[in-house]
């Protein structure tokens, strides 16, 4: 653990009240700013610090969040819990640097490396409508989350759910914010939204998010618990203008379950729903797409990926993954 990261942790262990903590961690250790763009700002020195997803550092924010912010005003009762939603973006930059570190071709074969050395379940099984926003007609999801890790018992510091990955699911890609982010003359994130393209809108738009609360997913989350993520997570203070711009440019898909087209692929096969989709081509997929969404609605069966649907439909049987 490296100086930075001990001095980070003692803060969020230090006496003092939640929201106490809280604040000296973000204002004084990272000397936030929300600027004339409603982005949050923090010192230049600290967009290079590389934190491990597993680390303590992460679990301890994530308490002290759940416990300063228990009631159903969630972070927009006060402006530090603005800054707080803020803030999350850099606590997804500190782990995306981390494990890019890992040897691999691709963003998601690092992400593999890393849960194999820690030996850790990765879940693809929550919701990534939000992750797929389109400017156009909706076709088939292009991204998938990740989420680690997959379950725990801990009545607290659970880390359930709590760090999340966007990935390109052809590429292999993560789909973040940062790869769109430019820096200024001094070190600042150049929040003007008028100096981005429509194309670099949307790995904006479609970024992953660090979770304060526990999403439910299709695992255990405690009775006290079950709300923290709709109001910490869903329920949110203002975006930036940049971010707002690109969630009106790009719109999440309708599912299927309220009439709308989006399932996702990459369910309970995880990896092998991945490589099923890859192997179906370009030219068939708006086609199968669109038979495996029938399947879902007429059948009201359970959501299991893309792969378990091929295997069950004997005319896509040639991409199933065994």
């Amino acid at each position: 653990m490296n100086e930075r990261l001990t001095q980070l942790i003692a803060i969020l262990d230090s006496t003092g009240s939640p929201q106490q903590r809280l604040s000296k961690l973000v204002n004084d250790e990272f000397h936030v700013q929300i600027d004339q763009n409603g982005f949050l700002q923090i010192q230049p020195a600290d967009l290079t610090l590389k934190i491990s997803p597993l680390s303590p550092f992460f679990v301890k924010v994530r308490q002290l969040v759940i416990d300063a912010y228990p009631t159903s005003q969630g972070l927009k009762a006060d402006e530090l819990g603005r800054k707080l939603h803020l803030f999350r973006s850099y606590l997804d930059l500190f782990y995306l640097n981390y494990v890019r570190q890992y040897p691999g071709r691709t963003d998601y074969q690092r992400l593999l490396g890393f849960a194999r050395e820690h030996n850790i379940r990765l879940d693809y099984e929550t919701d990534s409508g939000y992750h797929n926003r389109t400017r156009d007609k909706y076709t088939y999801p292009r991204n998938m989350k990740v989420q680690l890790v997959r379950n725990s018992w801990r009545p607290r510091e659970n880390p359930a759910r709590m760090v999340e990955f966007v990935v390109d699911i052809d590429r292999g890609e993560f789909v973040s914010e940062w790869n769109a982010y430019r820096l200024t003359e001094i070190g600042r994130v150049d929040s003007n939204p008028e100096n981005y393209s429509i194309a670099e809108l949307e790995s904006i738009a479609n970024t992953e998010s660090f979770n304060y609360g526990i999403p439910h997913g299709n695992y255990f989350v405690y009775p006290h618990l079950r709300k923290t993520h709709y109001f910490l997570d869903v329920q949110q203070p203002q975006d930036s203008l940049l971010r707002q711009r690109a969630k009106k440019v790009y719109r999440s898909p309708k599912g299927y379950r309220s009439g709308g087209s989006f399932a996702d692929l990459i369910k309970a096969g995880g990896i092998k729903d991945a490589r099923a989709w890859q192997r179906v081509p370009l030219s068939r997929r708006a086609e199968v797409y669109l038979s495996f969404i029938e399947h879902l609605t007429h059948s009201k069966m359970p959501n299991w990926g893309i792969n378990y649907y091929l295997g069950s439909t004997m005319r896509y049987q040639q991409y199933f993954v065994i």
